[in-house]
């Protein structure tokens, strides 16, 4: 039989494109859909491993808070705590580097196009690290050298847990002597060690007060009118003089490192502290090293005036300066 008759009709369904087109769309709509599906999932993924980064840094800075480098099961349980504030089912580690504490989060986020491949969950993980610095446990003083016409005391002073009461612990005292030479004098230092154990405490200050009529409180100074400008310094009799003691038994001013406005007025090996900042304690206590302190009274910043050295054994962690590592 001829076949003749068939030739035409197949050269016009081989010469129609437009079937064609739709047999290929067909083929790469499910690879198109499974890409932008893929774009679309991943998207989201990122925006999830964003959150859960800020949440492994929050709980990194929490748990190292408490961390001090022996600690670990406290530190990973109140990084810990964090994390379940957030609900879910985040897979949480903490691990140690030295003193600083380590969080690993884990996470699945659903997919919603990629589920056309069998993909129904995308894992992601983040990492954040944490460290408090070194809180001194003991202190050592060792007065160098003390100028001015001022009578100065620097206190070292704790408070105590539950306790907001002021605690000193050692202080060094200049009691000037002379006005020549820009006011020389002695030095005295409590306890004359220099050594001072600081015990548990939640704060701990550096004070210096100021006499600025030569001698300490409940005395009044006088200057010899000779070239040796000796200072004398007499004990005022509260039963004789009552208002005279009184005036006589208050500082004229008074310098604290937990002042942000004062802060200034210390160099620390001889860079002055930058006025309105705040400082951990191992940014002036010697922790790594020991420092060379110089205090200036307030007479002019061109000379600082009482000048020692600290150094401090360190241990524990200072949580209110808690920072990230990573």
């Amino acid at each position: 039989m001829s076949t003749s008759f068939l030739h035409p009709c197949l050269r016009r369904m081989l010469g129609d494109r437009g079937g064609n087109f739709g047999i290929m769309t067909a083929i790469i709509a499910v690879p198109l859909m499974l890409a932008a599906g893929l774009a679309v999932d991943f998207s989201v993924a990122r925006v999830e491993k964003t959150n859960l980064q800020q949440i492994a840094d929050g709980a990194a800075l929490a748990g190292a808070k408490v961390f001090d480098g022996t600690n670990l099961a406290d530190a990973k349980a109140a990084a810990q705590k964090y994390v379940s504030a957030y609900g879910g089912n985040i897979a949480f580690d903490a691990t140690p580097d030295g003193r600083i504490l380590k969080v690993t989060l884990n996470d699945q986020v659903d997919t919603a196009f990629m589920k056309i491949a069998n993909i129904n969950t995308v894992d992601v993980g983040v990492t954040s690290a944490a460290i408090s610095p070194e809180k001194p446990t003991k202190v050592i003083f060792k007065p160098t050298q003390a100028q001015g016409y001022w009578y100065k005391k620097i206190s070292l002073m704790v408070v105590r847990p539950n306790s907001t009461a002021e605690q000193v612990l050692g202080t060094i005292i200049y009691q000037p002597t002379t006005l020549n030479d820009s006011g020389q004098g002695t030095m005295t230092v409590t306890p004359s060690s220099g050594e001072i154990d600081l015990g548990n405490y939640t704060k701990l200050v550096l004070k210096m007060e100021i006499k600025d009529d030569y001698c300490g409180t409940g005395y009044t100074g006088s200057v010899s009118n000779n070239s040796k400008k000796t200072v004398t310094c007499t004990a005022v009799d509260e039963k004789k003089n009552k208002t005279l003691w009184q005036q006589k038994s208050v500082y004229t001013s008074t310098l604290r490192t937990d002042n942000p406005d004062q802060i200034d007025y210390l160099f620390v090996d001889g860079k002055q502290l930058k006025k309105g900042a705040t400082y951990p304690l191992e940014s002036y206590f010697g922790c790594s090293k020991t420092q060379s302190h110089a205090w200036e009274d307030g007479g002019g910043w061109e000379r600082q005036d009482f000048f020692y050295t600290v150094s401090a054994v360190c241990g524990g962690s200072e949580g209110d300066f808690v920072r990230l590592t990573q």
